[in-house]
């Protein structure tokens, strides 16, 4: 049957509907031929029997005449007569010793072997005749062979022919009748089969297949119901397991992508810091040098010009634009260079407390609200004091710079898994989600040109990175940023 299932696409219901009709059938078929040839063989005894009751009442009839002409008595002649008369008595022979016909009184004719192996052998003959197969076989009639015996010896024989008409008819009965019971208890059975195999075994599975596809494309919320103790019910068990690990493995899945972005910008905004490092360096060099004298003679011309000369407010502008460009070129310089402070274990709340009091003096600071949150059991970690508080005020000021109409900043501090994080935290007017990805970008900046230069994120991320420590930042517009600096301990 598997070859055909392999070329037929069919359902699982239309595969064991099938195979229950195959076994029923052929179960059926077994119990029907076990009952018909157990039948068959008592109906065919019972008329043997009593072809044998017949024959020997005919044997003590014959061997109780005492005269020499037996076979011409009347009175036997009367007898062999009412025999014949029987419906199921096609015939009688008898012979002598020398198988000489003394009485015939039927239709056809004798089986003389039959005949003479009784008289040489004093046995007891049958033989059936008939046709068909094994499953439908047709009886005409059976023939029993006995002896004579007179005072001991064997005088002649009797044989006697009997008809299996009626054997064969109520076999043909019977045949059709177990015929009948066959297909009706095989519909009975495939109905109720079905029905019970659908509940049990079929509507299950397609539950089961249903969740699966639900599962295959992409709900992994779904689970399947646990209905039954049997195999069905550890299927779903272990299906449902499945989900489970599917799902957890998604999100680690998720959370390694995010780390794996993360990571990616931090090391496209570490090569863009390295690269315009390596060109700013050159380029400080260069501009250094020629802003340094023109400082000094603007300077000279500054002192030379009277008060009330008009050129005056042309020298001052020089010289101011000028210092704008050389404290641009120092940024340039101290951000190309690398660090190269000593890196120790430090306080971190002691870091934060004197950059905070370096900045209470600010104009920006005083129409801001500082809440300090630091954990007093924070343990030392690894950095620089001067450098990380560099990093700190360069924050602390982009805060106060971010809420002209002042705000709130909010400072905490934690350990966690091996890290020390600072979150500073302002109420001010956020970044929107175009900016926040160049932040970190060296000149890039929001604020007007007299107010930064773009450099001190971008430094501050290279320093805290020398440290083997990350900054994060989260922001949203209207709502205030976040700048979350991470330190190992």
């Amino acid at each position: 049957m598997k070859w055909l299932f392999r070329r037929i696409t069919v359902g699982l219901r239309f595969e064991i509907v099938v195979n229950i009709v195959i076994l029923v059938v052929a179960s059926l078929l077994l119990i029907g031929f076990t009952i018909l040839k157990v039948s068959e063989k008592t109906i065919l005894d019972q008329k043997i029997e009593e072809g044998h009751i017949i024959l020997s009442s005919l044997q003590r009839v014959i061997v109780s005449v005492q005269s020499e002409r037996w076979h011409e008595d009347p009175a036997l002649s009367q007898i062999l007569i009412g025999f014949t008369q029987l419906p199921e008595i096609e015939g009688i022979w008898v012979t002598d010793r020398n198988l000489k016909p003394q009485i015939s009184r039927a239709r056809g004719r004798a089986y003389e072997g039959d005949l003479q192996k009784a008289v040489e052998q004093g046995t007891h003959e049958m033989k059936i005749e008939g046709s068909g197969s094994l499953w439908w076989s047709f009886y005409q009639r059976v023939i029993l062979t006995a002896p004579l015996v007179r005072r001991g010896q064997v005088t002649g024989a009797v044989q006697i022919s009997f008809s299996l008409q009626d054997v064969t008819s109520r076999l043909v009965v019977l045949r059709w009748l177990l015929f009948v019971l066959i297909l009706a208890d095989s519909v009975v059975l495939v109905i109720f089969g079905s029905f019970l195999l659908s509940r049990v075994l079929v509507n299950p599975l397609t539950r089961l297949v249903n969740v699966a596809e639900r599962i295959r494309s992409g709900d992994l919320d779904q689970r399947a119901e646990v209905e039954y103790g049997n195999e069905i019910g550890q299927l779903s068990i272990a299906l449902n397991q499945m989900v489970e690990s599917l799902a957890e493995k998604q999100r680690d899945l998720e959370a390694t992508i995010t780390k794996l972005k993360e990571t990616q910008r931090e090391l496209i905004t570490s090569e863009k810091l390295a690269s315009v490092g390596r060109l700013a360096a050159g380029v400080a060099h260069e501009i250094g040098n020629p802003l340094a004298s023109v400082l000094g003679h603007t300077e000279i011309l500054r002192r030379k010009l009277k008060d009330n000369d008009g050129h005056l407010d042309l020298v001052e502008r020089v010289r101011r634009e000028t210092e704008r460009i050389n404290r641009t070129i120092r940024d340039l310089l101290q951000f190309s260079r690398p660090p190269t402070s000593e890196i120790t274990h430090i306080e971190i709340n002691e870091a934060i407390q004197q950059a905070v009091g370096l900045l209470k003096v600010q104009q920006g600071f005083k129409n801001a609200g500082l809440d300090l949150a630091l954990n007093k059991t924070l343990p030392p970690a690894r950095g620089n004091m001067d450098q990380l508080q560099q990093v700190l005020v360069n924050i602390l000021m982009n805060a106060a710079d971010a809420m002209p109409n002042g705000g709130s900043i909010s400072i905490r501090t934690a350990e966690e898994n091996g890290w020390v994080s600072i979150a500073i935290r302002d109420s001010g007017e956020g970044i929107s989600a175009d900016d926040l990805d160049r932040i970190f970008d060296p000149f890039y900046t929001t604020k007007s040109p007299d107010k930064g230069t773009g450099l001190g994120l971008s430094i501050s991320l290279r320093i805290i990175e020398s440290f083997g420590g990350k900054i994060k930042v989260e922001s949203d517009k209207e709502e205030g940023t976040e700048f979350t600096v991470l330190l190992r301990t």
